[in-house]
């Protein structure tokens, strides 16, 4: 894909809503790139600490980069929002939504790239004018200390619109993709976003929720018979709730697939596992949960899923 000038002007920047690893990073290669980026945070308060501490520094390669980017609260938006990326936790992202609501244009483009699956609904019921995109991201990023964060590998980028032939549309969604590939960070269009999201999804509820369980790293749960075992047997669960909703071939594959995911992200602790061990709230609801809650709906059973999605609420409420 041809690489495009940022649209993202003074009248018109590009708001990121969630400062965690991922808006992080598109925050600080956007900043560099000369693109007019703004920061959402949580309140005044959170604004004072994070210019205290001098912006985003952004470890790659053994060297960090500083970068500036301004940062908003709700109480100090002075700007329309038209364009938005949505990077918050599944669970946080409806109330920081409404709190920036009156600030968010009727038709402004909000690119929703988060785990878990079932926001995007909700989102355009509260915004019925606006282009909801959804985006999906193996970028390897993670979180140091409050705005220090490490940029730990290469991944792909997708966004897409749901069921929509319109070229109009498609056309948009390409100049948008060309606009957010900041370097090192390329985005590209899906012209089926759902099965990349329905695939990511399926990753997700095996290795996030089983890193918890075993307190591991994704590449530990290759180590014994029993976390094989554990894997494959979700895996058969998820392929056949797939089968029921005309999806499985959108997963070819996928216990290869669990697989070489969990050795290329080897050295890496799960976004689940790692909320569990800073006493966060998961975005298992988002995960399993949504899961469970299809597969309950077409009345599949999925005992595994269910256990794993109960086991991980257990223990997110007695850390």
């Amino acid at each position: 894909m041809s690489k495009a000038k940022p649209p993202f002007t003074s009248e018109s920047p590009l708001y990121i809503l969630g400062a965690g690893a991922i808006g992080s990073l598109w925050a600080s290669y956007g900043y560099q790139a000369g693109a007019n980026i703004r920061l959402l945070l949580r309140n005044q308060a959170t604004v004072n600490n994070y210019k205290k501490q001098g912006g985003i520094s952004l470890i790659r390669a053994n060297q960090a980069l500083l970068s500036p980017v301004p940062a908003d609260c709700p109480q100090s938006i002075s700007s329309p929002i038209q364009h938005l990326l949505i990077t918050t936790k599944a669970q946080q992202t409806l109330s920081a939504l409404m709190a920036i609501k009156p600030h968010i244009a009727d038709k402004a483009v909000l690119v929703l790239l988060q785990n878990g699956l079932g926001i995007a609904e909700q989102i355009r019921h509260e915004f019925p004018q606006a282009t909801v995109l959804q985006g999906s991201t193996t970028e390897g990023c993670y979180r140091q200390t409050d705005f220090e964060f490490v940029h730990a590998g290469h991944g792909d980028t997708f966004i897409g619109t749901v069921n929509s032939n319109n070229k109009t549309d498609l056309a948009v969604v390409a100049q948008l993709a060309a606009s957010l590939s900041f370097p090192p960070l390329m985005v590209s269009v899906s012209d089926n976003i759902e099965a990349v999201l329905w695939r990511k999804l399926a990753v997700n509820c095996v290795i996030n929720p089983l890193t918890v369980i075993h307190r591991c790293r994704n590449g530990e749960l290759l180590n014994t018979p029993e976390t094989i075992t554990q894997m494959r047997q979700i895996v058969d669960e998820i392929l056949h709730l797939s089968t029921a909703l005309n999806r499985d071939h959108w997963l070819e594959d996928l216990h290869e697939h669990v697989i070489n995911i969990a050795k290329a992200t080897a050295d890496n602790r799960s976004s689940m596992l790692q909320d569990i061990e800073a006493g966060r709230e998961t975005e298992i609801d988002a995960i399993s949960g949504y899961l469970c809650r299809l597969a309950e709906e077409h009345n599949i059973k999925m005992p595994l899923n269910q256990q794993l999605l109960q086991d991980i609420k257990r223990i997110s409420a007695t850390n």
